[in-house]
């Protein structure tokens, strides 16, 4: 291609950058600023193969600029559309070829706008179920965005690369647009991903190379690094006499909760967890008016693992009953129980299990 067609190709390239930028000025998807990137990109560089070094530090400046913002790092702002429009006119007239106040009517640039603390796209309502379970479990919230061209089939859709890394590193919450519309849509459109993961922002940037926005970071793990002075522990047990008389040896070291059902016990679980206090150790009863402790010693497991929470950092559960059954004992331990204890509970037995966690904690503190 000669000199003057890459001229002329300079000079379409300008009218394609205001046409996206009057569309995203007046009102359009913020997504947009990801076809600016790419115009902004591929002018930079044309810039510098025809030698303009004045156009081509203005195009690397907003470059850089949109990349901030396309990755959730600074909000779309009417200083960020000036700084396009100026790039344009510089480009105008660098290339002869200026616009006339009757060829364009300019949209007029909209007020800065505050980062958005939404998710940044609609959500089905099992989708919303998804999110809320996620933002329980404390993981941190992300959205990444894909520019695709259409043509996809529904199965290169939604197999496409990022979402394998996606289920490697936490759970998908949902795609928009989903692939029907996609395929019905625009010939260039900006997909977007959003996702929950354990992992930090800047662990995922090691992986992810499209655009990612944190919406939301992953909670702080719980507190069971440090060496465990006052223990934190739970008791789900039906029997008045027999939960009296191990919380009154289980207060000896630290703090006590007492559950008479198990389903109130599984909620007091999931509370100590939501707000960063979960327990320590957990006496459990197998035979409740409710539910089976069993059920419940399941129900806590599949808790942790489902959280990635390490075997040396799962609350200790042990299971305090009347029954002396080697089938119980063998269904507990298959469970992942961590002791088994047959009732009146001693004192010394539960001293026992309070020095091993301290112990545990304190070494690999």
């Amino acid at each position: 291609m000669s000199i003057g067609e890459e001229e002329a190709h300079l000079g379409d390239l300008v009218d394609q950058l205001e046409d996206e930028a009057m569309a995203l000025d007046g009102g359009g998807d913020a997504s947009g600023v990801h076809l600016l990137f790419r115009t902004v990109h591929n002018l930079k560089s044309l810039s510098a193969f025809l030698g303009q070094k004045e156009l081509t530090a203005s195009f690397h400046h907003l470059e850089d600029g949109l990349d901030r913002v396309r990755r959730g790092k600074e909000p779309w702002t009417a200083e960020w559309s000036d700084a396009v429009f100026r790039s344009i006119d510089l480009a105008r007239k660098a290339t002869g070829r200026e616009t006339g106040p009757e060829e364009h009517a300019r949209v007029a640039a909209p007020e800065p706008v505050k980062a958005k603390t939404s998710w940044g796209m609609p959500l089905t309502e099992a989708q919303a179920d998804i999110l809320s379970g996620a933002v329980l479990d404390g993981l941190g919230i992300y959205r990444i965005e894909k520019l695709f061209k259409v043509g996809l089939s529904r199965e290169d859709f939604e197999t496409m690369p990022v979402m394998e890394d996606v289920a490697e590193q936490g759970r998908l919450i949902g795609v928009h647009p989903p692939w029907e519309v996609y395929d019905q849509g625009p010939p260039e459109q900006v997909v977007k991903i959003l996702f929950a993961s354990p992992s930090t922002a800047e662990e995922l940037g090691r992986i992810f190379f499209d655009p990612m926005i944190e919406i939301q970071a992953p909670n702080p793990a719980p507190p069971f690094g440090e060496p465990v002075d006052a223990i934190r522990c739970l008791i789900i047990e039906d029997d008045a006499t027999a939960s009296t008389l191990l919380g009154h040896i289980v207060k000896k070291h630290g703090s006590c909760m007492v559950a008479g059902t198990a389903r109130e016990g599984y909620g007091q679980f999931l509370k100590a967890w939501e707000r960063s206090e979960p327990y320590h150790i957990v006496f459990l009863d197998l035979h409740l008016p409710d539910l089976s402790g069993l059920a419940i010693l399941s129900a806590l497991r599949r808790f942790e693992s489902d959280r990635h929470v390490a075997r040396n950092r799962r609350c200790m559960v042990i299971i305090s009953t009347a029954s002396d059954s080697l089938e119980d004992i063998k269904a507990s331990l298959v469970l992942d129980a961590d002791g088994y204890l047959v009732k009146p509970v001693s004192a010394e037995s539960v001293a026992e299990k309070i020095a091993l966690i301290r112990e545990t904690w304190i070494r690999e503190a």
